[in-house]
C-alpha cells in the first residue's frame, strides 16, 4: 500500500501544485493615480470646449476658422496631451494607459496640422474630431477608474 502511495505522490502534488496556481492569480497593474485621474478630466472638459466654442462662435464662411485664431488653443491642449502621456509612460506596468495617450496625442497633432494647412474647418469635421476624443478620453478614463478595482476588489 505504501509502495503506491509513493508512486502515485509525484502526480497529486502536481495536481495539488496545478491547483494552486490556477487559484491565485498574480495581476501586474499599476495602482490608480488621483492626479492622472482628475487630469483626464480636465484635459477632456477643454478638448471638449474647444471644439464647442469652435462651432459656436466662429463659421466657416467669414474666416474665423483659421488655423492661426486657434494656434494657442492647440498648443496648451497639446502640451497636456503631452504631460499625461509622460506621466503614463513612466508608470510601471502601464501599457494599455499610455497607447490610449499616445493614439490620443498622434490624433490631435494630425487633426491640428490638417486645420492648419487647410486653415479652415467644416462643422462636420469638428462634430466627428470632437467625438473622436471623447471616445478617447472614455477610454482614459474607464483605463484609469479600472485600476481601483485592484485596490479595492468587489466583495
Amino acid at each position: 500500500m505504501k509502495k503506491q502511495l509513493t508512486r502515485y505522490l509525484p502526480i497529486i502534488l502536481f495536481c495539488l501544485v496545478l491547483l494552486a496556481i490556477n487559484g491565485c492569480r498574480i495581476t501586474f497593474v499599476p495602482a490608480y493615480d488621483t492626479q492622472v485621474a482628475t487630469q483626464i478630466d480636465e484635459t477632456a472638459k477643454t478638448v471638449d470646449k474647444f471644439y464647442l466654442s469652435m462651432l459656436e462662435t466662429t463659421t466657416v464662411e467669414d474666416s474665423t476658422r483659421s488655423y492661426a485664431l486657434f494656434m494657442d488653443q492647440y498648443v496648451s491642449i497639446e502640451a497636456e496631451l503631452n504631460s499625461l502621456f509622460i506621466k503614463n509612460k513612466i508608470r510601471p506596468l502601464n501599457q494599455n494607459s499610455t497607447r490610449i495617450c499616445e493614439i490620443t496625442l498622434q490624433l490631435w497633432q494630425k487633426y491640428k496640422e490638417e486645420h492648419k494647412k487647410k486653415n479652415k474647418l467644416s462643422n462636420g469635421l469638428i462634430k466627428l474630431n470632437q467625438k473622436t476624443f471623447s471616445d478617447l478620453f472614455y477610454a482614459m478614463q474607464v483605463a484609469e477608474s479600472g485600476k481601483k478595482i485592484i485596490d479595492n476588489p468587489p466583495k
